[in-house]
């Protein structure tokens, strides 16, 4: 492949992102990790409050800061993938109804394949944790935001089926003719 490729897998939380990004990597694709969950475990342990539900605007700085660095490591000539994407951030600022314009005149310098994946809300496999603390209509919400905003940024958004993660992880190669 003579081009580096950038693809986003993105949804609420708990919808099993991380365990196909896992996947990815056993199959030795580039995976760049979850920046938001990384910043709230950072800022707990910092006992900050730059975490999103007491800062959600400054933890969206820190978090969209850590994204542009993640977009600028891709293994150049592989295909990257990407445990969300900026533009989620954008997403959620727009779902609490937070200012976002500044970060929207930036993403654009940053893209991604056309093609992102999402994964839908899937309340048997949700559980809430010391950083996923959102509940299951909130899940929802964040969903409908990611939804709307990576379409609105003229992305084509594919739903990832409810199936095993394997085949949740194949799903997205066989779309990607990566398989």
């Amino acid at each position: 492949m003579n081009s580096t490729l950038r693809v986003v897998i993105t949804g609420g939380p708990g919808t099993g992102k991380s365990t196909i990004l896992q996947h990815l990597a056993e199959e030795g694709f580039p995976i760049h990790h979850e920046m938001s969950r990384a910043v709230i475990k950072e800022e707990l342990n910092r006992n900050s409050d730059l975490v999103p539900w007491r800062d959600l605007p400054g933890f969206s700085q820190k978090v969209f800061k850590g994204q542009t660095g993640q977009w600028h490591e891709a293994v150049e000539g592989r295909v990257n993938f990407y445990d969300r994407g900026i533009i989620d951030v954008i997403a959620y600022l727009k779902k609490d109804l937070l200012p976002h314009d500044a970060l929207s005149d930036l993403v654009h310098h940053y893209p991604y394949h056309k093609n992102v994946f999402l994964t839908p809300p899937w309340p048997e496999i949700y559980a809430q944790d010391t950083e996923r603390r959102e509940d299951l209509r909130a899940m929802q919400a964040i969903h409908d935001a990611l939804l709307k905003t990576y379409q609105e940024f003229d992305y084509h958004v594919w739903e990832i089926p409810k199936t095993g993660s394997r085949e949740r992880m194949n799903f997205v190669l066989q779309y990607l003719e990566l398989l």
